[in-house]
């Protein structure tokens, strides 16, 4: 925080600040301790070990304990792995099913539409004709009706 801000923030902020800041102090302080005392007793044993060799046996304790903590991490991860690649067949599975079943609704509801268009062009082709011949009758019946008729016109001797 800048100088600023401090100066902005109220007493019982800068004193819940204050109190944080002393248990973090606290608690480093510990690790501080805890990590001094095991330089000391590894100081200690290499110094007890007497010989580079006997240090590097009691060392090759710790690296045995690394070994097995990274082939247990590893075989976790290859866990892990193994559980996301099933989640994700499982995932695409999924939407291959539901990919398939709206391609069959899509499918079915076009060979409807196709149906019904096929029976709506039959009726309009089925009026058309029955349309044409009535107009083919009725041009039938004009040019009848505007023929003349064999008579003959005019007065008679």
């Amino acid at each position: 925080m800048t100088e600023r801000e401090l100066r902005r923030l109220s007493r019982t902020d800068l004193l819940e600040l204050l109190v944080a800041q002393r248990r973090e102090n606290e608690q480093l302080r510990c690790i501080l301790d805890q990590t001094q005392a095991q330089l000391a007793d590894r100081t200690i044993q290499i110094d007890n070990a007497g010989s580079i060799a006997e240090a590097s046996l009691q060392l090759s304790g710790i690296f045995n304990a690394a070994q097995d903590s990274c082939q247990y991490y590893l075989e976790n991860i290859r866990l892990l792995s193994e559980r996301q690649t099933q989640a994700c067949q499982k995932m695409e599975q999924e939407a291959k099913e539901k990919c398939d079943r709206m391609v069959a609704e899509a499918e079915m509801k076009a060979q409807q539409c196709w149906e019904n268009c096929s029976v709506k062009i039959k009726q309009l082709v089925d009026a058309f004709e029955g349309l044409q011949q009535v107009m083919d009758l009725y041009s039938s019946l004009q040019k009848k009706s505007n023929q003349p008729e064999n008579r003959i016109y005019g007065r008679m001797y």
